[in-house]
């Protein structure tokens, strides 16, 4: 019999579930795309019951494709952070959740940042507030949809939803509760936050926190018969995915550094120890394990700017074909820069501006197709930069993962911006990774994470800076930078002459 242990991520586009040997070794992997619905163009939508059956269905594909030898001991969930996820005193969702890259709540943000509201936060929680975060929602909510407060009991995060699906129980962990209003440096709540907030109904919704690695319940009888595992499964509470990706990437030492190009651009450093440190935007998470924190700047958009340019730039769909055009341009494409703000939410790292807009800046008649393609590319990376020169210390070396990660370009590019040595994971499912290393400490195959993570994690591929590109980049760097900063206002300008088209209609 082999011993298996089940990491599901419950991610904002994929769900993805694969069981895995306790040294890290994948032995089965299914994955199905996570609906996003739109009702308006800056709002974002999951239903609830759907999220949890293309769950179920992807636990149920990986469970039928294991040979009829192979135990699953163990299971670990995480799943995208933020939002807003509520549900009633029977554990029902009341409404669809509302997803942490939803904009409905930048009016109140703004007014935040203006007020001082945002700084009060930051002092006490640790995060700088942005309109995908549970507490403007919550306050968008009590405006516009007090029903749906009066109804609810427990606000929750998408890994929590998933768990008392399989469990009929409801808690979550220090990390996801940290984006809400939780003490990163003591144990426990801030209620003072929710005074400052003007949301007071969110002291009757905490749910029961317990760290990442402690068995929350057992699969059910009717979890088992909906995807096929044996009920009495144990299932630990699991973390945030940003957490349970930098666990799966092999990086659990404080001072070391990590990024996740996907569908956001996530870059952070793991601390001693939760502290509230440096300027106040991105966040501060108790990771609830080891006494350890991590410090993160969460930019909005990473791999989207890259789909945006292939389908609107390139004259072809193969992504191989667009890299060797952007290739085709020299380091620094002649001066032309791409700020990759490409969200109808705008920036929440390391700057908070619902306003901002992707842009190119520097175009002239010189510029090709080629020139446009490689700028976006370079944004990115450029952007990964403005992120880690806010978080504190210098990472030697920084694990770079994702879908972005698959890009050879991108890998040379992070290393030439960050002048640091890239590491790049040979495994890729490194959310689901780090979830199952979770379940192995969970079910004490493990007697702690840093063992599991020795174990289970890959040693992947590094990629060094090259000085002469890496000086470029320097130079484009403070380019970068100082057309960022004079942009507020003109952003600000934009958005009223696009409601003034609106309003023209």
């Amino acid at each position: 019999m082999t011993r298996c242990l089940l990491g599901i991520d419950a991610g904002t586009t994929t769900i993805t579930a694969v069981a895995f040997t306790p040294d890290g070794t994948e032995r089965a992997r299914a994955a199905r795309d996570n609906r996003v619905h739109h009702p308006r163009d800056d709002w974002a939508e999951q239903e609830l019951a759907a999220t949890w059956e293309r769950t179920a269905a992807v636990i149920r594909e990986v469970v039928t494709a294991l040979p009829d030898a192979d135990d699953i001991v163990g299971v670990g969930v995480t799943g995208q952070g933020g939002g807003c996820w509520l549900l009633d005193s029977d554990g029902e969702p009341v409404r669809n959740a509302i997803l942490w890259t939803d904009a409905r709540a930048s009016g109140i943000v703004e007014a935040w940042r203006d007020d001082g509201t945002s700084a009060a936060l930051f002092d006490r929680c640790g995060y700088g507030a942005f309109p995908g975060m549970a507490l403007p929602i919550v306050r968008w909510l009590r405006d516009h949809e007090p029903e749906a407060l009066d109804r609810a009991a427990t606000l929750v995060a998408c890994k929590d939803w998933i768990r008392s699906r399989l469990t009929e129980t409801v808690g979550s962990d220090p990390t996801d509760m940290s984006l809400v209003h939780r003490d990163i440096r003591e144990d426990g709540y801030r209620p003072d936050a929710l005074r400052l907030a003007d949301v007071p109904v969110v002291e009757g919704l905490e749910p029961r926190v317990d760290p990442p690695t402690r068995v929350a319940g057992a699969v059910t009888a009717s979890a088992a018969a909906a995807t096929g595992l044996p009920a009495g499964t144990p299932v630990v509470t699991g973390t945030m995915d940003v957490a349970a990706s930098a666990y799966g990437s092999g990086v659990g030492t404080p001072g070391e550094g990590s990024t996740v190009v996907g569908t956001t651009l996530q870059n952070q450093v793991l601390l001693e120890r939760p502290r509230i440190v440096g300027p106040p935007t991105g966040y501060t998470l108790d990771l609830g394990v080891g006494g350890l924190g991590l410090r993160a700047m969460g930019a909005m958009t990473g791999t989207p700017n890259v789909d945006w340019a292939r389908a609107q730039l390139a004259t072809t769909d193969d992504f191989a074909a667009v890299e060797a055009d952007a290739r085709s341009v020299a380091p620094g494409a002649d001066g032309l820069v791409y700020h990759p703000y490409l969200s109808s939410a705008g920036e929440k790292a390391p700057f908070v501006d619902p306003a901002a807009r992707a842009q190119f800046s520097g175009l002239d008649p010189s510029h090709t197709r080629a020139h446009l393609l490689r700028a976006v590319y370079e944004g990115v990376a450029l952007a990964v930069r403005h992120c880690y020169d806010s978080l504190p210390g210098e990472p030697r070396t920084v694990t770079v993962s994702g879908g972005g990660a698959r890009s050879d370009l991108w890998r040379q590019l992070i290393a030439d911006c960050l002048d640091t040595t890239v590491r790049v994971p040979a495994y890729g499912e490194l959310g689901a990774k780090g979830a199952a290393m979770l379940a192995a400490v969970g079910v004490d195959h493990y007697p702690d994470l840093d063992t599991a993570i020795d174990v289970m994690s890959d040693t992947g591929t590094t990629y060094a800076p090259r000085p002469g590109p890496a000086s470029v980049y320097d130079d484009l760097y403070a380019y970068y930078t100082a057309v960022r900063e004079s942009m507020a206002d003109v952003w600000s300008l934009r958005r009223s002459v696009a409601a003034s088209f609106e309003s023209a209609e």
